[in-house]
């Protein structure tokens, strides 16, 4: 009986081989197909939850940037409006003086380089804003998944106070100082007699835009040096780390990418700045429409008893023409006032500040920044 069984598998050794590889090979294959499912497993769940937390991160981050903005923006607006007063000159002219004509070509200057600076000046510091904390939000989420302590409190706050510089430290005035040399170039031909209509702003405003970008000191371009100072303050105590920050803040806001958005951001705000003067000038026309209505008017009725609307009360903004001496008021009153979030309707101030924070290409660079820094 054994002889047989020696037999027969000597006969199909090479079956039996053959088989045992097959099985074996098998069971090798279904083994390192199992070790490769699991450890793919484990690292997609792992990088799920590494995703998870870096966007937790993130929104943390974006909504602390917005709080900083709305801040910020406060204290910019405020400081224009201390560098760009107008009351002073109200109040002379409402003395009468023999000078009125020299104060109203003043008044004139003075208001539009306060609003074009409005403009310029929020789109560059809510780029500037979003590149500081999502490039210290990187540098915070590393120090979180590394744990290590790279950036201590003293070094956050000497990092986020070179902004500083832009308000209080003379950044603002040479801005200041640019815009306003163009608009007295622009507007210093034009008399207080002209007459504007919508299509006239928009391409005063074009004029005034195209004239600024092509200066030399061309805030879009060179907006770092006005938003931060030029090289990182004799007080710095926390060593090279912040002298790196500073330097890949300065590449940052000298970018292509930082350009596109602050040209696009102040494009629009103009876009704003038209829109309000344009209710405003439908609440003039409509209140001295009403003024000047007769009681007949006013008091006519149809015939099921509602009031008749005449054909004086559709107003076509426009197809209007005011004269510039009675757009300066309009346009000083759009600026006198800072951010105010519970104004309503909001106020140019507010509706500018609160455009470039939701801006969608400023939020995608200001999270290009972010994955930048949080991942290398």
């Amino acid at each position: 009986m054994f002889s047989r069984l020696r037999d027969f598998a000597t006969r199909h050794r090479r079956k039996f081989i053959v088989t045992g590889v097959l099985v074996g090979g098998t069971y090798v294959a279904i083994k390192y197909a199992q070790r490769k499912l699991i450890e793919y497993q484990t690292r997609q769940a792992r990088e799920f939850f590494e995703k998870t937390k870096r966007m937790q991160h993130f929104e943390t981050t974006e909504h602390t940037c917005n709080k900083v903005i709305i801040g910020m923006g406060t204290e910019l607006y405020a400081a224009i409006i201390r560098e760009c007063n107008t009351n002073a000159l109200l109040d002379q002219l409402r003395q009468n003086p023999p000078n009125k004509l020299e104060l109203w070509e003043e008044m004139k200057i003075v208001a539009f380089t306060r609003l074009t600076t409005f403009i310029y000046a929020s789109s560059m510091l809510v780029i500037a804003l979003r590149v500081q904390m999502n490039l210290l939000g990187g540098y915070l989420y590393q120090d979180v998944t590394l744990e290590r302590k790279q950036i201590a409190e003293e070094l956050k706050q000497q990092y986020l106070s070179l902004i500083g510089y832009f308000i209080h430290d003379g950044g603002l005035s040479e801005l200041i100082r640019i815009i306003r040399a163009k608009v007295l170039v622009v507007m210093k031909t034009l008399p207080l007699s002209k007459r504007f209509s919508l299509s006239d702003i928009e391409q005063l405003f074009w004029t005034l835009q195209m004239a600024i970008n092509s200066d030399v000191g061309d805030p879009i371009a060179k907006m770092a040096s006005y938003l931060l100072p030029p090289q990182v303050p004799e007080y710095n105590t926390v060593g090279p780390l912040l002298q790196k920050m500073y330097n890949e803040t300065l590449d940052l806001l000298e970018s292509d990418d930082a350009a596109s958005v602050c040209s696009n951001s102040i494009c629009r705000g103009f876009s704003l700045t038209v829109d309000a003067i344009a209710e405003s000038i439908g609440e003039t026309l409509t209140q001295t429409q009403k003024a000047t209505s007769s009681e007949e008017n006013k008091t006519t009725q149809r015939g099921d008893g509602g009031d008749v609307a005449t054909a004086n009360s559709i107003l076509s903004i426009n197809s209007v023409e005011m004269a510039l001496a009675k757009l300066i008021p309009i346009v000083s009153g759009l600026t006198s006032q800072g951010f105010d979030e519970k104004s309503r309707p909001q106020n140019l101030a507010t509706s500018l500040i609160t455009f470039y924070m939701v801006d969608e290409k400023s939020k995608v660079f200001g999270a290009n920044v972010y994955e930048t820094f949080s991942s290398t």
